[in-house]
């Protein structure tokens, strides 16, 4: 009876390890991030919201097209998914720069670590024909500015997402 105890505890503890070595337990991580992803409504639309360290509080993404609604992501669906992306990439150190690509045969937004890198992680699919540097320049409203977050490179844009954040605020 006692070895079962024991084996119980074990089991208990080693399981609690694992959920929050996987991100389970998210609540308690976020509080360790400088910055923290969360879809809200913002002025009646769901929003990707950036909540830096200073408390502010940024709208990154603003989710208003049905596109993909047919295959089960509205755009409070897409919202969801699309700000744990960012939280995970950010918490993983992956979110520096953010840039366009292509996976599966579709036009994607990605994060990447260097600027004139590759796709290194999924944020988002675009519309199948759609230019994917000019819509994720509207997607995240960037104001280019002489040294904004925008820089392109080999027809590419790249957005450094800490200056972004830091210009979105101002």
């Amino acid at each position: 009876m006692m070895k079962l105890s024991l084996l119980a505890a074990i089991f208990t503890a080693s399981a609690t390890v694992t959920l929050n070595n996987f991100g389970l337990n998210s609540s308690l991580q976020a509080r360790n991030v400088g910055t923290n992803f969360t879809c809200r409504n913002w002025q009646g639309v769901p929003t990707t919201l950036a909540e830096t360290s200073d408390l502010s509080t940024v709208p990154v993404l603003m989710w208003e097209s049905d596109y993909f609604s047919n295959s089960g992501y509205d755009p409070s669906t897409r919202c969801q998914l699309v700000s744990g992306r960012f939280q995970y990439f950010y918490n993983n150190g992956q979110l520096k720069y953010i840039t366009t690509g292509r996976m599966n045969r579709m036009p994607v937004v990605c994060v990447t670590q260097n600027k004139g890198g590759g796709c290194e992680g999924l944020l988002f699919t675009l519309k199948q024909g759609v230019d994917p540097t000019t819509t994720l320049q509207k997607l995240m409203a960037v104001r280019v500015r002489a040294s904004g977050p925008l820089n392109q490179t080999n027809n590419r844009t790249y957005i450094n997402f800490e200056e972004y954040l830091s210009q979105a605020k101002k």
